[in-house]
């Protein structure tokens, strides 16, 4: 506690009257030197209720937030320590253990917000502002065997409405909820490809589990066949400019986009809710005009060097229920 002395005033003017049934005690933190550190409400069973302020030495406001029976209820402010006392930053915490979190510029403009996990590791969508208040970059972040790793990126143009360049992918998944026996149909296509250039341009592909009724992948996965000796059985998915199962697809898909774009159908095994692993590659190639993905994955050509490998995980919910 840093040698808090914490002053507890059990005379009259230390109690608040919050309704007419309820009344809380006023607890006061001091610094070591005397000054007053913040302070916070009890009831008559040492929860705390309502108000909490914390102090910079300086005397200003540190933090504001609010409790109901010993837990946070509202979002905990930040302020700076300085004249304008300027809010800089906002956490909340959620049920699930989660974290809020947005900061801002001294002008006043939010500069950044997303989710941090209980960990403190990025999470799920942040989106990045400049200082004139448009939407300047935004990443997606999965944690990925422990860390936390930037799944897709979207750079965006002055406007703040449309991607510059970036690396991410689109996808649809028909239906989700399925009756026993169907098929669901998949789509994932290249929406910013990370390899753009003559020189050195992607295929794409997309590794599930062989079986994942059997046998999925972990949540973070780790269990991926090429990272442990004991990873589970894989299959890739080639891109229509390889795949020849489903012609149909194909007319329905410009010529152009046949490299970028990844479709398939999973007919699920099992009745109840569950989830589809796995990640959508893009790979890039040292010589140029030699890169045939499929001649390189059966292993009938020497000639094909794989250089860089970007990889985007997904993992989607599904549902089955009985005919």
């Amino acid at each position: 506690m840093h040698n808090k002395i914490v002053l507890f005033l059990l005379c009259m003017s230390t109690l608040v009257v919050v309704s007419c049934k309820k009344e809380l005690t006023k607890v006061i933190e001091k610094y070591d030197d005397g000054t007053i550190e913040g302070y916070y409400y009890i009831d008559k069973d040492s929860l705390w209720q309502g108000e909490r302020i914390v102090y910079h030495k300086s005397g200003r406001i540190m933090s504001k937030t609010s409790y109901k029976n010993h837990v946070k209820n509202d979002s905990v402010y930040f302020y700076e320590d300085s004249e304008n006392d300027n809010l800089y930053m906002i956490k909340y915490w959620n049920d699930d253990g989660s974290i809020y979190y947005k900061d801002f510029y001294e002008n006043g403009k939010v500069r950044q917000k997303g989710l941090y996990s209980q960990k403190n590791e990025r999470i799920k969508i942040w989106k990045n502002y400049t200082k004139e208040g448009t939407l300047d970059f935004v990443k997606e972040y999965k944690i990925i065997r422990g860390e936390s790793y930037t799944n897709q990126l979207w750079l965006m143009l002055p406007g703040g409405d449309t991607i510059r360049e970036g690396t991410s992918m689109k996808y649809k998944v028909q239906p989700r909820k399925v009756k026993l026996g169907d098929s669901i149909r998949f789509f994932f296509q290249s929406d910013v490809p990370a390899f753009k250039f003559k020189e050195k341009q992607g295929d794409f592909l997309v590794v599930l589990p062989k079986d994942y009724t059997k046998e999925n992948f972990d949540a973070e996965f780790y269990n991926q066949e090429s990272t442990t000796q004991n990873g589970i059985p894989t299959q890739r998915i080639l891109s229509l400019k390889y795949n020849t199962k489903y012609p149909v697809e194909k007319t329905k898909i410009d010529t152009a986009d046949h490299k970028k774009t990844v479709v398939f159908y999973l007919k699920p095994k099992r009745i109840g809710k569950d989830t589809i692993r796995g990640y959508f590659n893009e790979i890039a190639a040292i010589t140029p005009g030699k890169h045939n993905l499929k001649e390189f994955f059966d292993k009938t050509k020497n000639d094909t060097i794989v250089s860089d490998t970007r990889t985007i995980y997904f993992d989607i919910p599904i549902e089955v229920i009985p005919r």
